[in-house]
């Protein structure tokens, strides 16, 4: 990475909507959360695991090389994703030692800490990450394997972060609305996860780093937890859909698509899934995205099959309109005179 690339992703909380968005959303809840004082405690506890998660969501957005994601209220569940908690217990743990550091032996020690934390934290962020596992993500090995793949552009986050953060930390010392601190806070928290998820897209680690796991899973427990997975997307896109939400119900489907590794499979398995919902009518229209997507790989045969499919279930059914002609072809293509006719009704 180049200087120039760095600047521009210091700049990337400020300049991408999702994220300013989520800055001041929960720099608005932090307010909240000081206005209500005692009750505060208990806003805290709903509020953090969301903060924490966006955050990592970010980190991984940014290693992926895609867009930011924008904070949904499956966020501010506890019970889901518990290993998107885990930054929170590993900075919990830092603060509270810092803390004692400073209190029992000195200032400048526990400053040489932070410094110590900033080298380290970025490296078991990026392991986290990458495998999804707690145990990996304090694994030594693991982190200097990081450190290593990333190389001298591993340098530029705690070059960047310390002067962030101790920037963020002399402002405290005006009398500045607690807003502007928040947000301030906000920023540089958000910033050490997308500067991460940037050093890691820049050496396409998601691809090429494999840091192996404590437990390594059997083929069928990854399938079992792949299912899993997707059942809770699809449940939560059913909520979006059936408040009358629908886009924001295939957005949902769609974020985690991006993540899939096998597609094809993954959206023949989301289409079969709403077709046992109370109406096949979101089935359908996911159908005509899913359409193209077939059309756009050459999976003709599997096309085929999804055009019958959707007019076994409803008659009137259409493809998209700018797919129409394309599918028309196919169909005369592969003799497939019924389907002509049908979907020339």
């Amino acid at each position: 990475m180049k200087p120039a690339d760095v600047g521009r992703e210091l700049l990337y909380p400020m300049t991408d909507m999702a994220v300013l968005v989520a800055m001041i959303t929960f720099a608005l809840l932090a307010e909240l959360i000081e206005a209500a004082r005692v009750f505060g405690i208990w806003l805290a506890i709903i509020i953090l695991p969301a903060f924490f998660r966006y955050a990592l969501y970010l980190l991984e957005a940014r290693a992926h090389g895609q867009s930011a994601p924008v904070p949904t209220i499956e966020m501010f569940s506890f019970f889901d994703n518990f290993w998107a908690l885990f930054p929170a217990v590993f900075l919990g743990a830092f603060i509270w030692l810092d803390w004692y550091i400073g209190l029992t032996y000195s200032q400048d020690a526990a400053r040489w800490l932070l410094v110590f934390f900033l080298l380290l934290y970025p490296a078991s962020l990026g392991v986290l990450g990458v495998t999804r596992s707690p145990l990996a993500s304090l694994n030594p090995v693991a982190m200097i394997r990081m450190i290593k793949i990333c190389g001298a552009d591993y340098v530029w986050i705690p070059l960047t972060m310390i002067p962030v953060i101790f920037a963020v930390g002399w402002m405290t010392q005006f009398d500045l609305p607690f807003l502007v601190l928040n947000f301030s806070s906000n920023f540089a928290f958000f910033l050490f996860f997308t500067l991460t998820g940037a050093v890691l897209q820049a050496h396409d680690v998601v691809r090429e780093v494999d840091i192996e796991t404590p437990i390594e899973a059997n083929e069928a427990e990854l399938a079992a937890g792949l299912i899993k997975d997707r059942q809770k997307v699809a449940n939560h896109a059913y909520g979006f859909i059936n408040r009358g939400n629908r886009e924001g119900g295939f957005s949902h489907i769609r974020q985690w698509l991006e993540k899939e590794s096998a597609r094809d499979e993954a959206y023949q398995w989301f289409f079969l899934e709403m077709l046992r919902w109370e109406t096949n009518e979101p089935a359908l229209f996911f159908a005509q995205e899913y359409l193209r997507h077939l059309l756009r790989w050459k999976m003709d045969n599997e096309a085929l099959k999804l055009i019958a499919r959707c007019l076994h279930e409803n008659p009137r059914w259409k493809p998209g309109q700018a797919e129409r002609d394309e599918v028309n072809e196919l169909a005369t293509r592969h003799g497939r005179d019924d389907l002509i006719r049908l979907l020339s009704n």
